[in-house]
């Protein structure tokens, strides 16, 4: 048991009446605690609040894969009372960082301690400042999070084309330098260049296009062309096949036609390669501009701003993370354009659309819809997935309120949206059955 002398040397309690001290001394318990040890787990129930006699704590939070402080507490600071008010699990762990003295007050002490009203105060105080500078922290954690995610899958999604361009661009470089050995031969031999025009190419299932190669493959070797099997696909993708291949050949000389179909196979698959370089270029230019759009570099704070083209933008950049959903838009072509910061607004489209994705299982349909209403516009968020339950559905605008496990989020992307939709002076509301969740925001015609 704890001495009321030794809890009236504390300033969080130095100006109590003596029955109250009395009260709490005699459940409270005084700790000598060795360095980097854990007194409060991220994700445990919420069971007593600590007071800092002596000595350091530290109160981190998991983001991702790494460790945030959030705080450091020094004697005469207490930890541990958020959870108590809040009747909710632990939002963040403490450790000492030195050998230290803390005062566990259990729950039921600091249910006494509430009786009082200058603690009521003190308590306010402590954690209006505590919640204020912990928010500020990991709302740049999570600004800093969703940017090096939005990089990593930009650059992801970067990669592919671009290293598409390197390996055609290095085939075709080859192809080509053989396509000119082929020409001269044939410049050689018939006294300059053939002409044959390739057909138009058929509509063919994957499997029909696999069978026609395998088929001009075997025909090229029987025709005793080198490598039949690298220029099969070209050929087959111009619309060659082996009987149009044949008649289109019929008056040439035979020792030529390995000459020949050789060298229609490297033009074919020259173009293929051309279309292929020029597809992947047009990808990078399209992810280049989707993220400068999306981001409004270089432009005012507020804009006028076509909500369909950010959400699509936002659809482009998250396509990586949708790859297991399905998702429908629908937008009228009359849909309002609005007056708004621009990133804000993207901000809370990629934040609902990340938390759809992450509630989602491999089938489930993500809808995203926009009307007019009035000068403004309104935008449902719909998913598919299991629903929110309803005992903590009016929670899920709180901060640092997350059904994910710790390190899986921080709580702070559904208050965020929720801070940016009323700076602008909309609305957004969430309703949720079994059958799946709605989100519905309001946007005005201009921010207020």
């Amino acid at each position: 048991m704890t001495s009321v002398e030794s809890l009236r040397n504390l300033p969080y309690f130095e100006d109590l009446p003596d029955e109250l001290l009395k009260r709490v001394a005699e459940v409270s318990e005084m700790l000598e605690l060795e360095a980097d040890r854990v007194i409060i787990e991220e994700g445990s129930e919420s069971e007593e609040m600590y007071v800092v006699v002596e000595g350091e704590l530290v109160v981190t939070k998991r983001t991702g894969d790494k460790e945030v402080t959030l705080a450091v507490l020094s004697p005469g600071e207490v930890v541990g009372e958020i959870a108590l008010l809040d009747e909710a699990p632990r939002t963040a762990t403490v450790t000492t960082t030195v050998p230290s003295t803390v005062l566990r007050v259990p729950a039921a002490a600091f249910g006494e301690l509430l009786s009082d009203a200058q603690v009521v105060r003190r308590m306010f105080r402590t954690v209006t400042s505590r919640l204020r500078g912990i928010e500020n922290t990991l709302r740049h954690e999570e600004r800093m999070s969703a940017l090096g995610k939005m990089a990593a899958q930009l650059m992801h999604e970067l990669n592919n084309p671009a290293a598409a361009v390197g390996r055609s661009s290095g085939e075709l470089e080859r192809v080509y330098d053989l396509l000119s050995e082929e020409a001269a031969v044939l410049a050689q031999s018939v006294g300059g260049g053939v002409e044959v025009e390739a057909p138009e190419p058929p509509e063919l299932s994957p499997l029909e296009m696999s069978e026609l190669e395998n088929t001009m493959a075997d025909y090229l070797e029987d025709a005793a062309v080198p490598d039949p099997w690298d220029l099969a696909p070209g050929l087959v993708a111009a619309g060659w096949q082996p009987e149009i291949l044949q008649s289109s050949l019929s008056g040439t000389e035979e020792e030529l036609r390995p000459h020949l179909l050789r060298w229609i196979g490297l033009r074919a698959t020259a173009g293929q390669l051309i279309n292929e370089i020029s597809m992947a270029a047009g990808r990078v230019s399209e992810l280049v501009r989707v993220i400068k759009e999306y981001s409004y570099l270089d432009q005012a704070p507020v804009q006028e701003v076509s909500i369909a083209d950010g959400i699509r933008d936002t659809l482009t950049l998250l396509k990586h993370k949708l790859k297991h959903v399905s998702v429908t838009t629908s937008f009228p072509d009359d849909l309002n354009r609005v007056e708004v910061p621009g990133r804000d607004l993207n901000q809370v489209w990629t934040n609902l659309i990340d938390n759809a994705a992450d509630a989602l299982s491999d089938g489930d349909t993500l809808t995203i819809t926009a009307r007019n209403e009035g000068d403004g516009v309104v935008v449902e968020v719909a998913d598919s997935g299991s629903g929110i339950p309803d005992d903590i559905i009016d929670r899920v605008f709180d901060p640092f309120f997350t059904t994910k496990e710790p390190g899986k989020g921080t709580g702070l992307g559904l208050h965020t949206v929720h801070t940016i939709v009323s700076r602008m002076g909309g609305d957004i509301r969430v309703s949720s059955s079994s059958s799946g969740t709605i989100f519905t925001v309001q946007v005005p015609a201009r921010a207020g």
